[in-house]
C-alpha cells in the first residue's frame, strides 16, 4: 500500500465546495463510524493516528504547536507547563467534543495524539498524552496531561 504525505493530501481542488466539511459529518465518521469499525481498539487507533498526524505537521515550539492546533481547527489550546517533564493542554472548542451531552465517557484520543505528536518535535522527547476533562463528562473545554520521556 502506497504511503501518502503532507503533500500529497494537502492538494484541494473544490472550486465551489471549498476545503472545509461540515463538523457533522466529521463526528459521523469520527464518533460512531470509526467506533463502529474498531470497536474496542478505536481509541488506541485514534490515539496512534493522531500521533502519526502531529509528528507529520510538526512544531518547533510552543507558540507553533499553538497556531497548528488552530490552523487544523483542531480547537483552541492553552498551554500550562508544570515543569521540564509535564505539560497540561486545555482545548476549548474541541473539533470532536465542543458541545456535546453528557454521556460519562471521553473519546478525544485523536486529538490526545496530535498534542502528543506535536509535542515530540518541540521538546525532541517522547510524550504521553492523556485526556482527563471533556464536554462529554461535564466540562466546556478538553483537558489532556501531558508526560514527556
Amino acid at each position: 500500500m502506497k504511503e501518502y504525505s503532507v503533500e500529497d493530501v494537502k492538494h484541494i481542488t473544490r472550486p465551489r465546495l471549498g476545503e472545509d466539511i461540515p463538523l457533522v459529518l466529521y463526528r459521523i465518521l469520527r464518533v460512531i463510524g470509526m467506533r463502529n469499525i474498531l470497536g474496542e481498539t478505536s481509541g488506541a487507533t485514534l490515539y496512534m493516528m493522531g500521533k502519526q498526524v502531529g509528528a507529520m505537521v510538526g512544531a518547533k515550539d510552543l507558540a507553533e504547536f499553538e497556531a497548528k492546533i488552530k490552523e487544523l481547527k483542531v480547537g483552541i489550546p492553552e498551554v500550562q507547563i508544570i515543569n521540564e517533564d509535564q505539560l497540561v493542554v486545555k482545548l476549548y472548542e474541541c473539533i470532536t467534543c465542543a458541545g456535546f451531552t453528557y454521556t460519562g465517557e471521553m473519546f478525544c484520543d485523536m486529538e490526545s495524539g496530535i498534542i502528543a505528536g506535536l509535542l515530540e518535535g518541540v521538546y525532541g522527547k517522547k510524550a504521553r498524552s492523556t485526556q482527563t476533562k471533556s464536554w462529554s463528562v461535564g466540562y466546556s473545554y478538553c483537558e489532556f496531561e501531558v508526560i514527556l520521556y
